[in-house]
């Protein structure tokens, strides 16, 4: 298989500074790689393919993205290194009536024609978080198992939450807020965990997730409450991925990935979508999905890839099409952190991998 690493050289030197130890890094996980053929290329810098530099703009990048494609083969791994301004998420028309003007999505990046909804390639990102710390550190993480999970479900939303959360833990020991709050919630909860789910409210402008009961909105957790975490994070929260002129102190993904054995954040950078009860449709049906390949032991890349496959082919096989919500579901879910880890051992091979 192979592995694109792309990014752009002089923004991510604006963003870090010197990149020197994070060259160092790509340069170490090439080599511990085995199973693929993967490189790095910038961009915005002359390479070996001696294709002509892209402005730091989304279509230009994924032009190039093409373009080392036809110079190489098909890219089966797709892992963009920077956050929107590194790398530029696509601003696409929002399919929903709602209050986002943009859906700010990595799913272009992700395929080979103008269908954006439907991946083609794994394709993740590692944020840089104003840090070259942060970032080489994503690029070294190794899982540790636990057999343990934790889910915090709004209560409003507890029998949704419910279908999703069995595929990865007991029922009977997801946690609801209200009457959960950030002030009695303990680190502990979230530390020796395989998979972390969350399935509460999320804003733009906040870095705290809310649980609801009625008109009641108790913030439900905050990144103070994050101490050694562990795991694979799948949150429903709207903005959960939301990161642009976001610092690692006041975005939740990015807090999450700080951690040293959290090993990937599944989310939406948008207003996201999911039914009150069963059964999973929206984001529910994705990120139920996506805890389903994880298990079986595909790479986190597979598994959202997978995941969005599966929930594209189930609305066209329900209703003969993708509706405004479905689309706007496949293009907002975004992963972040190291697509070609695991998230637990099991089959090695993605059934959609050919």
């Amino acid at each position: 298989m192979r592995m694109l690493i792309l990014s752009g050289k002089k923004a991510l030197q604006k963003q870090i500074g010197d990149i020197r130890p994070l060259e160092k890094s790509i340069n170490e996980y090439i080599k511990s790689k085995n199973e693929f053929q993967a490189l790095l290329c910038y961009y915005d810098m002359p390479g070996k393919y001696r294709l002509k530099r892209a402005k730091k703009q989304a279509e230009a990048i994924r032009d190039y993205v093409l373009q080392i494609e036809r110079k190489i083969g098909e890219i089966d791994f797709l892992l963009l290194l920077g956050g929107d301004e590194v790398v530029p998420f696509f601003r696409l028309p929002n399919p929903c009536d709602d209050a986002d003007e943009w859906v700010l999505s990595d799913s272009p990046y992700a395929s080979r024609d103008e269908n954006y909804t439907i991946p083609e390639r794994v394709c993740a990102r590692i944020p840089d978080g104003r840090s070259v710390s942060f970032m080489t550190r994503q690029l070294g993480k190794e899982k540790a198992s636990y057999a343990k999970s934790f889910g915090l479900s709004a209560h409003v939303w507890l029998r949704a939450s419910t279908e999703v959360y069995r595929a990865v833990g007991n029922p009977e020991d997801l946690k609801t807020s209200p009457p959960i709050t950030s002030d009695e919630f303990k680190p502990g909860w979230l530390q020796h965990k395989d998979f972390l789910y969350f399935n509460v409210h999320g804003s733009r402008n906040s870095s705290s997730w809310y649980g609801q009961r009625g008109n009641e909105y108790p913030v439900a957790i905050q990144p103070a409450n994050i101490n050694e975490a562990t795991g694979v994070v799948a949150s429903e929260a709207c903005y959960g991925a939301y990161i642009v002129d976001k610092t690692i102190d006041d975005a939740m993904s990015l807090t999450m990935l700080e951690q040293k054995e959290i090993i990937g954040f599944c989310g939406s950078t948008t207003i996201a979508y999911g039914p009150v009860q069963p059964p999973a449709g929206e984001a529910d049906l994705l990120v139920k999905y996506f805890f389903e390949y994880v298990q079986q032991g595909l790479t986190l890349g597979e598994s959202l890839r997978n995941a969005k496959l599966d929930f594209a082919r189930k609305a066209l096989r329900r209703h003969g099409f993708l509706d405004d919500d479905d689309q706007k579901t496949l293009l907002q879910f975004v992963l972040y952190g190291d697509p070609a880890i695991r998230g637990r051992e099991g089959n090695k091979r993605s059934p959609n991998a050919d």
